[in-house]
């Protein structure tokens, strides 16, 4: 017995009757297969229905071989039961797709660009068209003509068509599927093959906001926005720019010259700090080496440090290896440990070889080259006996 889909007749029905004929187990789950739902199943790239049956909440609707089965954690009392659909969540749904329909016609109109694929999300609604450049002004272009469609509010209507009327309709794209192919039409703009759930009108889908694109394979992906999404997604770019204009102690329009200022000042600071600390840290090698010691005719400098980054001991040991005959066997504890060794280039020593040998002490893995070898392990406490390990194998002449 095939399963009467509701949501293509109304899919505005939230609440509806229907029977349970058969009950799938499926892991620690149950499949519901109902004689009648407006669940629309996962399906085409749009998320399913939530909602309840019998009071039971539904996880997840989907379509295997053509039977559609409500997921449930637990058996609904009966087989006759009052379902109930999330409204909200069909809503959103229903502006988000039919906003799709109304981007992609907008985009196969101004540019020729064909719809690849669509994926609705959580968050927003992305789409992969098949563009070889694209830019700010076109996506104004697109935007605006999408918002134009959407206040006209033109009927929105869906049917099965027979293959007669299939041929002369300007489809924006050819149907997937041979039999019962379903066209959504939005009124004189776009006839496009569909089996999701719509709006009504085009008003109903709101505002049309198109949010961010990549490059991708074939073309762009654009990631666009809604009705209710679009309106979180405009409160939440305002607090941004209020949070901004607060904090930078500017208006709206002035916060862009702000930032670029606020970018060139900090890249300035930067330059400047990195300069000093390079400074600094020729001043620390050069104490390091008046300490170092020489060990099988090498200067070795041997230090463990707590707290430092793993990058200003690599500047540090660049410095240190300046210097003909010495080689450096640096430490940084932190939650972890840290390890680079270097060696200048007259130094006959493999430090790969060198790093490999001790690290069992701490637990470490890691590599390199001869000249320099680096990792990291997870025994903080033993720290000492590492570095006193690969002095003893320098000794040893390895």
């Amino acid at each position: 017995m095939q399963t009467a889909r509701l949501y293509y007749d109304d899919p505005y029905l939230i609440n509806f009757t229907a029977r349970i004929i058969q009950t799938l187990p499926i892991g620690e789950k149950y499949g519901l297969v109902l004689d009648r739902t407006a669940f629309y199943p996962e399906s085409g790239g749009q998320p399913s229905d939530t909602g309840h049956i019998g009071g039971i909440p539904v996880l997840h609707v989907t379509e295997e071989n053509g039977q559609i089965r409500h997921m449930v954690e637990r058996l609904p009392c009966g087989t006759a039961v009052e379902c109930s659909i999330d409204w909200q969540r069909r809503l959103d749904h229903m502006q988000q797709h039919t906003g799709q329909h109304i981007v992609s016609a907008c985009f196969a109109s101004l540019y020729n660009g064909d719809t690849d694929s669509f994926h609705l999300g959580r968050d927003s609604v992305s789409i992969e068209i098949n563009l070889d450049r694209f830019d700010v002004d076109m996506a104004v272009r697109v935007e605006t003509m999408a918002n134009e469609i959407a206040v006209k509010n033109l009927p929105v209507t869906a049917e099965i068509v027979d293959d007669m009327r299939l041929q002369i309709m300007p489809l924006r794209k050819r149907p997937s599927v041979a039999d019962n192919i379903r066209v959504v039409q939005i009124q004189g703009f776009d006839y496009s093959p569909c089996g999701g759930t719509h709006v009504g009108h085009t008003g109903e889908v709101g505002l049309i906001r198109l949010k961010k694109w990549e490059k991708c394979k074939g073309g762009y992906r654009f990631q666009f926005v809604c009705g209710s999404r679009a309106l979180a997604d405009y409160r939440l770019q305002d607090s941004i720019t209020r949070l901004l204009c607060d904090q930078l102690s500017v208006r709206d329009f002035e916060i862009k010259a702000a930032m670029e200022k606020l970018m060139t000042d900090y890249k300035a600071a930067q330059k400047e700090l990195a300069a000093v600390k390079q400074e600094l840290l020729a001043y620390e090698a050069d104490r390091l080496l008046k300490e170092s010691r020489t060990v099988n005719g090498i200067r070795v400098v041997s230090k463990a440090f707590d707290g430092r980054n793993i990058n200003d001991l690599k500047l540090l040991a660049q410095s240190i290896i300046q210097q003909p005959g010495h080689a450096a066997l640096l430490v940084c504890r932190n939650d972890a440990v840290q390890v680079i060794f270097s060696r200048s280039e007259d130094v006959d020593l493999d430090m790969s070889r060198l790093i490999k040998a001790v690290f069992p002490i701490i637990n470490g893995k890691g590599g390199g080259s001869p000249k320099a070898a680096q990792g990291g392990g997870s025994n903080t406490a033993a720290v000492e006996d590492f570095l006193s390990a690969a002095l003893l194998e320098i000794e040893k002449g390895l």
